[in-house]
């Protein structure tokens, strides 16, 4: 098999010849001309992409973008100007520093902006990158985060959010509902658009949410949303990267096909064999510890193979990637990786 077939056979719940490895394009851009990633794609490794089925364009709305260095750091600033007034965000470094939502006014603007954006599908280009990345690329459908992980991570901060949900509670909830609208439209585009994967990129972690607000804003929007891509034949798999005990019981019941980017403690909270007692039907793509690759062969090796037994008896419903972070002795770490999963095959 290639990186294709082992992909579309662990999206099926099949068990492909053996567990598939990959690496998002934003963390492998970065060094994509060096000579030794095509020993690695010819030995399994898969590059994936994400790539929007629709173009968003926002009626009266002018977006300025500065860029200055201060104090010697890189600041850019992006202010969007609308006839209700302005909103604006900065960056320090290319760290999020600043966020648009600060006052009730912010949300009012926004949610404004919001609903005079318009959504058109563009499925010729989900097409064009589909054949252009291959053989080594894979193209998922992104339909970036359901509306109050927009809000949260995107639009105020987890801090700010923390104090908007009780100090601005009407107004969280305007922005929800006109986010939540403008989600549905996003989802029946991407019924349509060509591929079967389908990326919600919620970069979830429990402890900025709970199960409450999770069972209260994120699990009714999987209940309706996510049914509509089932029906078009898509797998949909949502972003966790953080920690998901506390809420394991919602997950378990929510229409989430698979769990990516899951990483065990102390990045995560649970193991892999935790999360498979829990999640015994959903699929794991999941990242080897970042601090794993800086040990030693033999014992990364043996964390590979240790990992594939906790979460998958069966070689089936479990992949790896690097989602999060490449790991810097890449050119020697990852190919014991790919050699260790070549021990999996059946």
């Amino acid at each position: 098999m290639d990186i294709h077939e082992r992909l579309a056979a662990f999206w099926a719940g099949e068990r492909p010849d053996q567990i598939p490895y990959t690496i998002y394009q934003n963390e492998w851009r970065h060094t994509q001309n060096d000579p030794a990633w095509q020993a690695m794609f010819e030995n399994g490794l898969g590059v994936v992409w994400h790539v929007s089925p629709f173009r968003s364009e926002m009626r009266d709305v002018e977006s300025v973008t500065e860029q200055q260095i201060s104090g010697g750091a890189e600041i850019k600033r992006q202010t969007l100007k609308t006839p209700h007034g302005e909103i604006w965000q900065s960056w320090k470094n290319g760290w999020h520093d600043k966020y648009f939502l600060k006052t009730a006014e912010d949300y009012r603007i926004m949610t404004e902006i919001v609903r005079n954006t318009n959504l058109t599908p563009q499925f010729e280009v989900v097409a064009e990158m589909q054949e252009k990345v291959l053989p080594y690329g894979i193209v998922l459908i992104a339909i970036g985060r359901t509306p109050l992980q927009t809000m949260l991570v995107d639009y105020a901060g987890i801090e700010n959010f923390s104090m908007h949900l009780f100090e601005l509670e009407s107004e969280v909830h305007e922005l929800y509902d006109a986010l939540l609208d403008q989600f549905r439209k996003i989802v029946e585009i991407a019924a349509g658009a060509p591929g079967r994967f389908v990326s919600n990129l919620e970069n979830f972690t429990a402890e900025s949410l709970g199960p409450q607000r999770y069972a209260q804003y994120l699990l009714p929007v999987y209940q309706e949303c996510f049914p509509v891509l089932h029906s078009a034949g898509k797998i949909v798999g949502t972003h966790y990267d953080g920690r998901t005990a506390c809420c394991k019981e919602l997950i378990a019941g929510a229409p989430i096909d698979l769990i990516e980017s899951l990483t065990e403690p102390n990045e995560g909270d649970q193991t892999l064999a935790e999360a498979r007692a829990a999640w015994p039907d959903k699929l794991f793509w999941c990242n080897i510890r970042v601090s794993d690759y800086a040990l030693p062969p033999s014992q990364l090796r043996e964390k590979v193979l240790s990992l594939a037994e906790r979460g998958s008896v069966d070689g089936k419903r479990l992949a790896f990637e690097v989602s999060e972070q490449y790991p810097e002795n890449w050119k020697e770490s990852m190919p014991v990786v790919l050699d260790a999963l070549k021990e999996t095959r059946c």
